[in-house]
């Protein structure tokens, strides 16, 4: 499933829309409109996965400019320069284009967060945990490896970049957990799944975003960089009862 096709599946549910950024397909006259509108777009390969050609382009005041990744900026004169440029850098395959969001920070990196959700013992969705991603130096994304940027605890990245008590960072971790149990929910509608993890944004204003969601092997292993390592116990106990299919039988779709 790429990325366009589950944008409009959550599309379709009237509470999970208010969280997605606005978003369509990539091409010459969605760039004009979305950078004209936004002043700033990230644009996304459709299929990829672990920030793999993310390009992330903005209005300068001369003109425009776009960066891949962790690279060097490139300026362009022009809408038309800029769209060539982008896809000379693109891959052969269909990409998005999203409005920017202008993410919380911490000493001026952004970061996103990490919930894990998995099948309970009573093959009901339960929150395994979560924590927060942030972005390497000059890294237009979050991913760990991608970006070579590091893991904190959500209340402390809460903390750091927005001045968040634990009381607030707690109201905000359970509306992520209510959102995310709708998100499962949701995706029964594809197909049944054991393990999703999702991935939120907290803007510079405190507004909750869904960024992306992970169906296929949600990995776990930066729960074990935390300094409390309880959540990536509880989750690797867990993925190894379902890895070994203790649950549910051999079920596979859900209708």
């Amino acid at each position: 499933m790429g990325k366009w096709y589950l944008h409009r599946f959550y599309s379709k549910d009237r509470e999970i829309r208010k969280y997605l950024p606005p978003t369509t397909l990539f091409n010459e006259q969605t760039l004009r409109i979305f950078i004209e509108k936004y002043g700033a777009v990230y644009i996304k390969p459709d299929k990829e996965h672990m920030g793999k050609g993310i390009l992330k382009a903005w209005k300068t005041d001369s003109g425009y400019a776009f960066v891949l990744l962790r690279g060097a900026v490139i300026k362009c004169a022009s809408l038309d320069e800029l769209y060539k440029e982008i896809k000379k850098r693109s891959l052969s395959q269909p990409y998005i284009i999203q409005k920017a969001i202008p993410l919380a920070q911490i000493s001026g990196r952004p970061f996103d967060i990490r919930v894990m959700m998995m099948r309970n013992m009573q093959n009901r969705w339960q929150f395994f945990g979560l924590y927060s991603k942030v972005a390497g130096p000059k890294s237009i994304v979050t991913n760990i490896t991608s970006s070579r940027g590091y893991v904190t605890l959500f209340e402390e990245s809460m903390k750091q970049s927005l001045g968040y008590s634990k009381e607030k960072a707690s109201s905000v971790k359970k509306q992520l957990t209510r959102l995310s149990n709708k998100i499962c929910n949701r995706a029964g509608k594809i197909k049944y799944y054991q393990k999703i993890g999702i991935d939120f944004a907290v803007d510079s204003n405190g507004n909750v975003w869904i960024i992306e969601v992970n169906f296929t092997y949600p990995g776990f292993k930066g729960f074990s960089q935390l300094p409390n390592q309880k959540y990536y116990w509880d989750i690797k106990k867990m993925n190894n009862i379902l890895r070994k299919g203790r649950l549910f039988g051999d079920k596979v779709t859900e209708t």
